[in-house]
């Protein structure tokens, strides 16, 4: 009877053994198929917007820098004037003549130049008083004169002007004042060295002293703009 029982115990043993193995074996098979089969799952991120560069706002070139304004250096004039004049002398041929003139030079302040196609300043004026000596009359005569200055290289490459003007007699022979003469004259600029371009002009001048005195003659001009 022991040895049935004895039997019987070792028999439950060996498969209480045996089914704690395979419980085990079925544990460790399971993790290796849930390794294999069960992925390994990253966190994903989040898709971001791809901005086209079509899409995507211009930024605004910088601003250019500014230009500093360059201003010429005011030219005072030589007596610290600022004041444009013109000396001339002249020649008066059919009696010998000979005279002198100073002037105060005026733009046109009405722009005639650029209404009639030319120059803006292509008009200019001037007022001024001389001094004429002849073998027939002295005088000290005022000139008032219009001027206008043609296109450059119009005159056979040269840059001509016409001039017009009135001369009335301040104090001449006999010591009498009155006398109204006048002249015409066409002419050329010409550089002489200076910082503005003298005229060389040619024309008809008639001088009056009193009505009853007079001397009248083809004349040539040479004058030379200057700034005091």
């Amino acid at each position: 009877m022991k040895n049935k029982f004895g039997s019987l115990s070792l028999i439950l043993c060996l498969l209480f053994s045996l089914a704690a193995t395979a419980g085990a074996q079925n544990k460790v098979v399971r993790k290796t198929i849930r390794k294999v089969i069960t992925p390994q799952i990253s966190p994903v991120a989040a898709p971001t917007a791809a901005i086209s560069p079509e899409a995507a706002p211009e930024t605004p070139p910088p601003p250019p820098e500014p230009i500093a304004e360059i201003k010429k250096p005011e030219e005072p004039g030589l007596f610290g004037w600022g004041t444009n004049t013109a000396a001339s002398g002249k020649l008066l041929y059919g009696s010998i003549l000979l005279g002198l003139r100073g002037d105060v030079i005026f733009s046109d302040p009405l722009k005639l130049g650029e209404k009639i196609g030319l120059a803006e300043d292509a008009v200019e004026y001037r007022v001024g008083l001389g001094l004429a000596v002849s073998d027939k009359l002295k005088t000290i005569p005022l000139f008032a004169d219009a001027i206008v200055y043609l296109k450059e290289g119009s005159l056979f490459g040269m840059d001509p002007y016409l001039g017009a003007g009135l001369i009335y007699n301040l104090y001449g022979t006999g010591r009498v004042s009155g006398g109204l003469g006048g002249q015409l004259y066409l002419g050329i600029l010409a550089d002489l060295g200076f910082e503005s371009r003298a005229g060389i002009s040619v024309g008809y001048a008639t001088y009056k002293v009193s009505d009853s005195l007079s001397d009248s003659g083809i004349f040539v001009t040479l004058s030379q703009p200057i700034k005091l």
